[in-house]
């Protein structure tokens, strides 16, 4: 089997640090971690922030429901026309966290399921630095700066991307024991990397691939054959673990637009990390009472939002302990590699790097949100910094350094606090003098941390190298200090509030009850504006910061995903991977004739729209404090089926931007239907249309016409859906006004079915269970080899 390369700069195995018992070690890194997110354990609370609220609780929510009435979802009506519930992944609908959901209420399940991604962060990186021959102190410091760092309690608003970084050290650990120890430890790495698919990271899930192989590289003295056939062997099992997800988003992917780089790139590259961000790595918080939206765009050119995480906060001990442990651990030169190409990935727009890597590399350009990528600069920066630990008791760098540091910090926080720096602030950035202000205050503030930071690190190292330090008090005060700096900083960046946020009803949506009668998927759509402009009323943004108010006021506002608590469908997509059509018809804002042609029957947006007099008249219901109406579609609105008045012929992909703009489309009059077929039935004269069962996976509609007609029904055209009459006769589904569904109907009575099944979940089902026989096997098969040695006769 292949040696792992020689731990050759490792600290003496002497080190009194080495002395610290594991069972402290953990009992500490659980305490400190349990501490810092106990709000993900304490009772009665709920994660506010963006995703953690808006969409995974309703995703979680509708699969929870559905199971409960017997049925499994494949298809998730209440946004975007319909769209593919298990391909588009990020349900999650496999992974092992789902059954957390049957026990607990979904955000509880959510909470736990987020603390346990951020427990394996810290025990994975623990358990990666012990295998690297850190100390137990230093394994422990690892553990406390990857759990605790900016990037990782920021991503707890979406698991879905939580968990992934979270398993990296786990990941690591398992891929070193593969690649040097018996063939059945390949099934350990595989089954970590498949759970990064399943819970719908396929991003990620990619970038491992990379990881595992400059790991392989870098780790393994040579590439030798024996190394790379068990990775290949470890992709192979992941593949086949994960082919129960990997089959239906793969289905999806092709269909989509991430499937045309050239219409993608955009959104590709939406996400990037702005150079300037680095300096929160160093200081902060900055300028955390305003809005984060305004921040973001006057001084990182953020058109739209604050970045994807909201804090990029290491430190100065946890950075300089990084560089301590780059320096004097030559045999970790691979994380230091794996740090820096990550870093300048994570830059995207900002760096020539991701745009190279765009073109060339298979499958880069299916992804965006550059910044993701920084994550692992986190994770290597955290395993250096442990590495520094052990190189800082070994009496190695000079405390001299520290001081300089401390230095520097307090004339740049003295110097941002000055009037002139905030006046260069305003003029550099053209950015109101107030909050010009704020930022230069609050960061020169944030400096003055950072230099007593990296004081107190000087005054703790210049006493272990005089040796006044015991080990008990170099470690005592060296972790209080990291964990004291990050949670200053971080503990912020996770976001609770009470579990009732998760539960009101709002008044708009009882206005469409009490308006509607029957609401449920099938009847109508609403779509919700988004502005930038927060209007809350005032004790909510005392009670719950920005992010909680934006949450609350979107809920209010009944906006994606929220409306699917409530059992209300919305023109708006969430969800990733939607078509190509779909995103260029999405790229202008709608008028109301064109909503009206997609069943969309109400519109909530802020009450200026009642100025004019012709939607004052379709107001249904207001909601003052938060500057929100309802109000009806002036114009006639296309029930959800209907045959065709005017079917016309399109032998080419409709472009969905000019079909919006014809008046003879926009007024209702005609349907524009793509088909090869040389014969369209002609206009229906007369006839109907009526739904009589709808249901996700299911829509039956019975059809009374004289003569052949077409049939629209105002949902997604998506791969899996079928057609059939009463008799059993398959009808083609045909794509209609470049979005929806139709088919052709004889003459006569007849009950149009169309059926939904997820396409390739019963072939990746299968995959999947491929996998877990051969997983079974190898464990088997060791587990007999051990038992029954070979020997000796």
């Amino acid at each position: 089997m292949p040696a792992l390369a020689t731990n050759t700069s490792a600290p003496d195995k002497d080190n009194a640090l080495r002395l610290l018992p594991t069972w402290l070690a953990v009992t500490v890194l659980m305490g400190i971690t349990l501490a810092f997110y106990h709000r993900l354990w304490l009772p009665g609370l709920v994660l506010i922030k963006r995703e953690a609220f808006r969409f995974h609780l309703p995703i979680k929510q509708y699969f929870i429901e559905r199971l409960g009435t017997g049925e499994f979802p494949q298809w998730f009506p209440y946004e975007a026309l319909g769209r593919p519930f298990i391909g588009t992944a990020h349900a999650g609908v496999f992974h092992p966290f789902t059954t957390l959901y049957f026990f607990f209420s979904a955000p509880d399940a959510y909470r736990m399921s987020t603390l346990l991604s951020c427990l394996m962060a810290a025990m994975g990186s623990f358990a990666l630095g012990r295998k690297m021959g850190f100390s137990h102190a230093a394994a422990l410091v690892a553990g406390i700066s990857f759990a605790l760092s900016g990037y990782v309690v920021s991503l707890t608003e979406h698991i879905t991307y939580l968990y992934p970084i979270c398993a990296l050290p786990v990941f690591c650990v398992t891929l070193e024991k593969a690649l040097s120890q018996d063939w059945p430890w390949v099934v350990a790495p595989a089954a970590v990397w498949a759970t990064v698919f399943l819970i719908g990271d396929l991003q990620t899930g990619y970038y491992y691939g990379f990881i595992a192989l400059l790991w392989m590289v870098m780790r393994v003295p040579c590439p030798r054959l024996s190394a790379c056939l068990r990775l290949m062997l470890v992709l192979a099992l992941t593949v086949l673990l994960a082919g129960i997800q990997l089959g239906p988003s793969w289905a999806v992917y092709v269909h989509s637009q991430r499937a045309q780089p050239e219409l993608f790139h955009e959104q590709a590259l939406f996400g990037s990390t702005q150079p300037l961000r680095l300096v929160t790595m160093l200081a902060a918080p900055i300028a955390k009472d305003a809005d984060p939206a305004v921040v973001a765009r006057l001084f990182f050119g953020y058109a739209g939002g604050s970045g994807w995480g909201e804090g990029l906060y290491l430190g100065i001990p946890m950075i300089g302990l990084a560089l301590v442990g780059a320096w004097y651990r030559r045999d970790l030169r691979m994380l230091v590699w794996l740090g820096v190409l990550t870093l300048l990935l994570s830059f995207g727009r900002w760096s020539g790097l991701y745009e190279v890597l765009y073109h060339v590399v298979p499958l880069w350009s299916a992804f965006r949100y550059p910044e993701k990528l920084i994550s692992i600069v986190f994770f290597t920066a955290a395993m250096l910094a442990g590495a520094g630990l052990d190189a800082l008791w070994a009496r190695k760098g000079a405390p001299v350094l520290w001081l300089a540091m401390a230095i520097l910090c307090t004339g740049t926080g003295l110097l941002l606090r000055s009037d002139a720096a905030s006046a260069w602030t305003a003029a550099s950035f053209r950015a109101p003098a107030d909050l010009a202000h704020e930022v230069a205050d609050s960061a020169g503030v944030a400096f003055l941390y950072s230099s007593a930071a990296a004081l107190g690190v000087w005054l703790i190292h210049a006493g272990a190298r005089r040796r006044w330090l015991s080990e008990v008090l170099f470690l005592s005060f060296l972790i209080s200090l990291i964990t004291l700096d990050l949670s200053r900083a971080n503990l912020q960046a996770y976001h609770t509030a009470s579990a009732e946020l998760a539960s009101f009803t709002p008044p708009l949506a009882e206005a469409l009850r009490a308006q509607e009668g029957n609401v449920g998927p099938g009847h109508f759509r609403v779509v919700s504006t988004f502005e930038l402009t927060l209007v809350v009323p005032q004790e909510i943004m005392q009670m719950l910061g920005f992010y909680g108010s934006v949450s609350v006021e979107r809920r209010q506002a009944l906006d994606v995903e929220h409306n699917a608590q409530f059992h209300l469908e919305t023109l708006s997509p969430l969800l990733p991977g939607y078509s190509a059509q779909f995103a260029t018809a999405m790229n202008k804002p709608m008028g109301f004739e064109a909503l009206a042609r997609f069943n969309v029957s109400y519109y909530i947006g802020r009450r200026y729209h009642l100025q004019g007099q012709r939607l004052a008249r379709t107001l249904v219901s207001e909601l003052p404090p938060y500057d929100l109406a309802l109000l009806r579609n002036p114009v006639p609105v296309k029930p959800r089926a209907y045959l065709s008045l005017r079917p016309e012929r399109a032998a080419t992909p409709v472009d969905p931007v000019a079909l919006l703009a014809r008046p003879d489309f926009l007024s209702g009059d005609v349907d524009v239907i793509e088909t090869s077929d040389a014969t369209l039935p002609g206009p229906a004269l007369s006839g109907s249309a009526v739904i009589e069962r709808y249901a996700p996976e299911e829509v039956r509609v019975r059809v009374e016409t004289p003569q052949p007609a077409v049939l629209i029904l105002l949902d997604s055209f998506d791969k899996g859906w079928t057609a059939t009459l009463e008799s059993g006769l398959a009808l083609p589904i045909l794509r209609a006004n470049a979005l929806v569904r139709a088919v052709a109907v004889p003459a006569g009575i007849h009950v149009v079915t169309f059926f939904y099944q997820t396409p390739l979940l019963k072939a990746g089902a299968t995959v999947s269970l491929v996998g877990c026989l051969l997983c079974t096997g190898l464990l088997t098969h060791a587990w007999w080899r051990h038992r029954h040695p070979a020997g000796p006769r």
